[in-house]
């Protein structure tokens, strides 16, 4: 089921984002998809009906295809549909009153609390669907005790989401679309109120938005308790990050100890949780119902509480893979089987992308599936060895073969999305296991003992005592020599290490020997192919125009250890540029760019006066002031790219009568009245023009 189904899902995106505008092409997909399902079903009822073996073969066989055809024309007609309602919707020009649901926990940053809504309605032509956005609300008394599930009046100018276009930067648009969020837009202070009481949208949430905003209410009430019970600061975050999921107020240090090391997926709900309070329901609650009835409903309740755990922590896709996988289990148990298996997986899988194609790219969803894959391929080959049958010693080998797998199938997947390899992720998810086990644990009781003023103090002590013996015991582990390895992973490379990894594990080979002389050569081959692909997906003699609004900049790069970077000002560059060095610079360049700012002579390029000539025949001009307004000249100068940027206050019909441009940059530092200005100079002057706010920073090679 899930092998044609996937291919249709990345058909279905394909077709949008090279025909998304052909209006009729969903029609003629939901045509196709009907007619496979009438003939998955002819082929059905025939195959049941006919006598003969051989004829029955093949009306199998034909039931089959169709059966594939379905759910690959099912899996393009369920992607096409969503990525159209995500990204095809047009927002109206200019600011709009707008009604939101929050429905995201808020998070605050130093100027702005952001969060995510559901739109419910609106005034001036807002269309009243059910659309969600991300607002960014200017941080203030009254935004900083905005809550989920918190209706608001807002005004504003929604816009769909954009990237910044710059190298090897985040892909926030991805990011933002995954999560099915369609707009965003920065609200001011003053710019929202709250509804008054004739003016609610009561009722007018999804059935399932509901639910999650319901639940997520609930977790902020249970936070509250955690904190009246005595938790405090970093101790209260950590465990609302690791018991409920709220992540909102952790700090960015404790998430980089975590990641470094490669125990994130500790802070992030998934099996590992799950399998914990599982087995606390086993204790507590199968394990005494031996009767079927009994059985049926301990099973029931315990589906109740896993699922209503699930909606509490917010529907983390690797909680929600999961919880279906012990939904599945459990139904299994009821029916005398018992134990995961690749099926299961693959089935919690199909159920999930139904529900939301989307998820096929949220890194949350197939880091989590690679693990499980990995548990489940490699963990029952080596359950009967000598080791794995003594009482603790086995425990322990048990433990770290979960997770060396889960790691292995993992590993090239996170260098690839994040750059880095945490070596001793196994070693550190043994030692933190036994303590986020007790921490878990330590959640009803917690509760309980609020609930009923029992000791409340004297539990929240134990729990922070073993929070501050966990942390600090991963923060000496990322001190260790190694602990975290920067990598630069192309996307050729991944694939041929899981292509690696795959025929290791199908073993096609018959005899032992030739097994292990094939996977030999296959790594000596990926050893090659490393260097062979950071080789070809290095940076090649190119200008880079960034798209950087707080810091206006032009990169000059020939080689990785040759670039020199060209500033307009001299204030702060460092500190503006450097999510850019830390996205780029680390990634694919040896040596610092050389820093210009003003007048600079070399080998490799001449600056004078903003007038920039590198190697190759390419200049530019940095227009960051008026320096040049009063300037004359019997001859236009030809320049490949005037850089118009903040600060220059002139006009362009002035420079006209020095410069003949070949392009005009505008940068994303300008204010949107001089931008809009510029860009109806540059077509009255029929000068070529480059908004760098609506079309990304800008590539150009070295001649």
């Amino acid at each position: 089921m899930v092998a044609p189904f996937l291919p249709g899902l990345w058909l279905g995106r394909w077709l949008w984002e090279e025909a998304g505008e052909i209006s009729g092409l969903y029609l003629w997909l939901s045509i196709v998809v009907l007619c496979a399902g009438m003939g998955c079903l002819c082929a059905g009822i025939l195959s049941f009906r006919c006598p003969g073996d051989a004829s029955r073969l093949d009306f199998h066989a034909g039931f089959g295809l169709w059966t594939c055809l379905l759910l690959f024309f099912f899996g393009a007609w369920r992607s096409f549909g969503v990525w159209c309602e995500v990204q095809g919707y047009v927002w109206p020009e200019g600011k709009r009153v707008y009604h939101v649901v929050l429905t995201g926990t808020p998070k605050a940053t130093p100027r702005s609390v952001g969060a995510e809504a559901v739109l419910v309605g609106g005034r001036d032509g807002v269309s009243g669907e059910r659309r969600r956005v991300r607002l960014s609300f200017a941080r203030d008394s009254l935004s900083a005790a905005l809550r989920v599930g918190d209706e608001v009046w807002c005004e504003g100018r929604m816009r769909k989401p954009v990237n910044r276009g710059n190298p090897e930067e985040f892909d926030y648009v991805e990011y933002l679309s995954v999560k099915g969020i369609s707009g965003q837009a920065f609200i001011p202070s003053g710019g929202w109120v709250r509804p008054g009481s004739g003016e609610r949208a009561d009722g007018t949430l999804p059935l399932w938005t509901d639910w999650r905003v319901r639940a997520l209410r609930l977790r902020g009430k249970l936070v509250e308790l955690y904190h009246g019970a005595g938790l405090q600061g970093e101790e209260l975050a950590f465990f609302a990050a690791l018991t409920l999921g709220d992540q909102s107020a952790l700090s960015d240090e404790l998430k980089d100890v975590y990641a470094g090391v490669g125990v994130s997926h500790v802070l992030a709900l998934s099996g590992m949780h799950l399998t914990f309070l599982v087995g606390m329901l086993n204790v507590l609650l199968l394990d005494y119902c031996r009767k079927r009835l009994w059985r049926i409903l301990g099973v029931s309740l315990a589906l109740v509480l896993i699922w209503g755990y699930a909606f509490l922590a917010g529907l983390p896709p690797s909680l929600v893979r999961a919880t279906v996988m012990y939904t599945l289990m459990l139904a299994g148990a009821l029916m005398g089987r018992s134990g995961f298996s690749i099926n299961s997986l693959a089935l919690a899988a199909m159920l999930m992308l139904c529900g939301n194609p989307l998820l096929l790219y949220d890194v949350g969803f197939q880091l989590s599936f690679l693990a499980m894959a990995g548990i489940l391929f490699l963990c029952p080959r080596y359950q009967d060895l000598p080791l794995m049958r003594r009482p603790y010693v086995g425990w322990v080998f048990q433990s770290l073969l979960v997770s060396f797998a889960a790691q292995l199938f993992t590993i090239p997947l996170v260098a690839f999305r994040f750059g880095t390899f945490a070596p001793y992720s196994a070693l550190a998810t043994l030692l933190v296991s036994p303590i986020t086990a007790l921490l878990i644990y330590g959640m009803p009781v917690l509760l309980l003992s609020s609930l009923s003023g029992l000791w409340p103090d004297v539990v929240a002590r134990g729990i922070g005592f073993l929070e501050a013996c966990q942390n600090g015991c991963l923060r000496w582990m990322a001190g260790w020599p190694g602990a975290v390895v920067h990598t630069d992973w192309s996307f050729c490379f991944t694939v041929l290490c899981y292509i690696v990894l795959g025929i290791w594990l199908l073993r096609p080979f018959r005899y032992k020997a030739m097994r292990w002389k094939v996977c030999m050569g296959m790594m000596i081959g990926l050893l090659l192919a490393f260097p062979v692909c950071r080789w070809a997906d290095r940076p090649h003699g190119e200008v880079v125009f960034y798209n950087n609004p707080s810091c206006p900049a032009v990169h000059v790069i020939y080689s990785p250890s040759c670039s020199y970077l060209f500033t307009a000002g001299s204030d702060r560059v460092r500190e503006r540029m450097s999510y850019i060095a830390e996205s780029f610079w680390k990634k694919k360049l040896t040596a610092v760019p050389v820093w210009v700012w003003g007048d600079f002579r070399d080998d490799a390029v001449v600056s004078r006066q903003g007038l920039v000539c590198v190697m190759g025949g390419l200049s530019f001009l940095v227009l960051s002031d008026d320096r040049w307004k009063d300037m004359a000249s019997q001859r236009l100068a030809d320049v490949d790219y005037l850089y118009v940027c903040r600060g220059f206050t002139g006009d362009l019909q002035s420079l006209a009568r020095l410069f003949r441009p070949h392009c005009v940059v505008l940068d994303a530092s300008l204010w949107d009245g001089d931008r809009l200005r510029y860009a109806a100079e540059c077509e009255a002057l029929d000068w070529n023009c480059y908004d760098m706010k609506r079309e990304g920073a800008l590539k150009v090679p070295l001649p």
